[in-house]
């Protein structure tokens, strides 16, 4: 049975942040419909409402580190959309954070594309000019359809509308796209449209992973019942393949393949420069009979 935790305890955050000083500053998500993701359903034994902390209990929690002598490390504000919260909230936070922790070398967040319409440029300009740096969106599939299917409560346009205007206010983005999402069926869409959206926004960053369907997920039960089907690891080296080749000649993103969930770690620190090399090793992966002989994993934990 799940255990229902308060705001102030962490239940994720990405990868890249795993030695980054994490403060806790919304509780749960603002949509937590998508149908792909269970985090604070009680996938990982817990849950979690929506709720934004006290400033004066996330300032204590800062002034702690501080005390701890926890400065020169990145800064990781924690929730699933903290961006979420008014701006003259974060504001204060993030001028907190650099006022008490020394030679910070980033701050960063989740953030929703429902969030950053929400807000005006004024508004993520200030952001930027209190220090933020980077945020983390999931953009999962290009295509409307998919993102329809999978209740994202966003669409396409409305990523590439807020992924430039976080680029406009000084504000870096990156992007998760998720391979497979679409199953067989919707494939190529999704390919073809991530691609394009990619290309329109030019996001600092793009990470790749690879669908895993957890327990407790509304896809879990479409899994089980045969009505939902994975894609083998090749075929989602394949998609990945395809998205890169795809993508027009202005995009100059990092990329990268920081997960658990992938079959392949390539990363570019320029995908404009090092599309071709990217493209070849990747058919090296797809061409590889131990790969296409791979059976195909779902993780439950992550």
């Amino acid at each position: 049975m799940a255990i229902k935790i308060p705001p102030d305890q962490i239940v994720i955050r990405p990868p890249v942040e795993a030695y980054s000083v994490l403060i806790p500053v919304t509780g749960g998500c603002a949509w937590n419909k998508c149908r792909f993701c269970g985090t604070y359903k009680g996938v990982y034994g817990v849950t979690q409402n929506y709720a934004i902390r006290s400033l004066e209990d996330v300032k204590k929690d800062i002034d702690k580190y501080a005390e701890s002598n926890y400065h020169g490390f990145p800064v990781f504000l924690a929730g699933g959309n903290p961006t979420s919260a008014p701006t003259d909230y974060l504001v204060d936070i993030i001028e907190y954070v650099r006022a008490k922790l020394r030679n910070v070398p980033r701050i960063s967040c989740y953030a929703k594309s429902l969030d950053i319409l929400r807000k005006s440029d004024y508004e993520l300009k200030a952001l930027a000019k209190a220090g933020l740096d980077i945020v983390y969106m999931g953009l999962e599939s290009g295509s409307n359809t998919i993102l329809r299917i999978m209740k994202k409560g966003t669409n396409a346009e409305s990523m590439i509308k807020a992924g430039k205007r976080m680029l406009n206010a000084g504000i870096m983005i990156s992007l998760y796209i998720i391979l497979g999402l679409g199953s067989y069926k919707y494939s190529e869409e999704h390919v073809r449209e991530t691609a394009r959206v990619l290309t329109e926004i030019n996001p600092t960053i793009f990470r790749f992973r690879t669908l895993n369907i957890l327990p407790g997920t509304p896809l879990w039960d479409e899994w089980k019942s045969g009505d939902f089907k994975l894609l083998s690891p090749v075929e989602n080296l394949k998609e990945e393949r395809e998205i890169i080749a795809k993508l027009g000649e202005n995009v100059t993103s990092q990329v990268f393949n920081d997960h658990v969930s992938n079959y392949c770690a390539i990363e570019s620190s320029n995908i404009q420069e090092d599309r071709e090399k990217f493209i070849l090793t990747l058919d090296f992966y797809i061409n590889n009979p131990k790969m296409q002989n791979l059976q195909r994993k779902n993780l439950t934990r992550m």
